[in-house]
């Protein structure tokens, strides 16, 4: 009788996979970007936004969605030393956007959105730093 207890206790216990830190970093950059999107979206149906110069949008706007993209497939594929600095890096690079982002902002909403910013690089940038060492 005993034995069934336990058998009954073991089943309800829910397994808790490890999720790879590679795809956890992919959905945050991915995560990031959706965001990204979101806050121009938001701009724009409010009419708050001023009209973005063709200068603006070719050197800033696109490279920056297309890191976003890429560093989510990167993520993914490449190599861990690599990828874990590269992590770092760009993440840091998109605080000084973000931080801008914050600074402009007018709206609830814009600090709200421009706090979520901030912290999905920084989460970026925390999981890159502890990236999982391989046992020797």
């Amino acid at each position: 009788m005993e034995k069934m207890n336990s058998n009954k206790k073991s089943a309800t216990i829910l397994e808790d996979s490890k999720i790879n830190v590679r795809i956890i970093l992919a959905v945050l950059w991915v995560s990031h970007f959706l965001l990204w999107t979101f806050g121009d979206m938001l701009s724009l149906l409010q009419g708050i936004s001023e009209p973005v110069a063709n200068e603006l949008l070719l050197f800033v706007a696109v490279p920056l969605a297309m890191i976003q993209t890429l560093m989510s497939l990167f993520s993914l594929i490449g190599k861990p030393k690599v990828i874990r600095w590269v992590n770092i890096g760009f993440a840091s690079v998109f605080i000084v956007f973000n931080v801008g982002f914050l600074i402009e902002a007018h709206t609830g909403w814009e600090y709200l959105l421009g706090g979520a910013y901030l912290l999905f690089n920084v989460l970026i940038i925390g999981y890159a730093w502890k990236w999982p060492r391989q046992k020797n």
